[in-house]
């Protein structure tokens, strides 16, 4: 039986081919060379994977970039000096908000001077999505869930005939999430 040294490794085949034995060591090395040959690392299909997993990683993180995120939007509120009469006030849209975002949640923030009798405070949607924040200045709801979030949000304002006039309007924001 031929003894091989320590830091030579041959396949099963070879080894089974020195167990029939045959001695020629010559055929069983130039076969070991042939198959180390044939399984050499390739590096260049490493870099193509590596690259296509590197721009595979990039696509997901804009796409997560783009389906999920937020805004904010302020505008000045109107100053009332009618009873009756329905004042409203658009917030901008973001140009970041990507069309087919749907909200997730929206929180607002409106003030005006003093706390008068009768006043009406709706944040609105659209035509008729309206939410009535008339006695919570600051909140957060999922009442607009679903919805486009790069539709405009607008308050509307109104005081009643027993209310008192003027009402001094200051800031409304929202923040808007998708």
């Amino acid at each position: 039986m031929i003894r091989l040294p320590s830091n030579v490794w041959l396949s099963n085949f070879v080894v089974r081919y020195f167990r029939t034995g045959k001695t020629d060591f010559s055929v069983a090395l130039a076969y070991q060379k042939n198959w180390e040959n044939k399984m050499k690392f390739n590096t260049k299909k490493l870099e193509r994977v590596r690259s296509a997993s590197g721009m595979a990683l990039a696509l997901l993180a804009c796409s997560n970039l783009a389906l999920a995120g937020n805004y904010q939007s302020s505008v000045a509120l109107p100053v009332i000096h009618s009873k009756g009469y329905l004042h409203t006030a658009e917030l901008p849209v973001s140009r970041h908000a990507p069309a087919a975002a749907a909200i997730k949640n929206v929180s607002w923030n409106w003030n005006v001077a003093g706390w008068p009798q009768r006043l009406e405070v709706h944040l609105c949607q659209g035509d008729s999505l309206c939410l009535n924040v008339s006695r919570q200045r600051t909140g957060s709801t999922a009442f607009f869930d679903n919805q486009l979030a790069s539709r405009k949000f607008y308050y509307t304002m109104r005081i009643g005939n027993a209310g008192r006039v003027p009402v001094a309007g200051q800031q409304g924001r929202i923040t808007v999430d998708w």
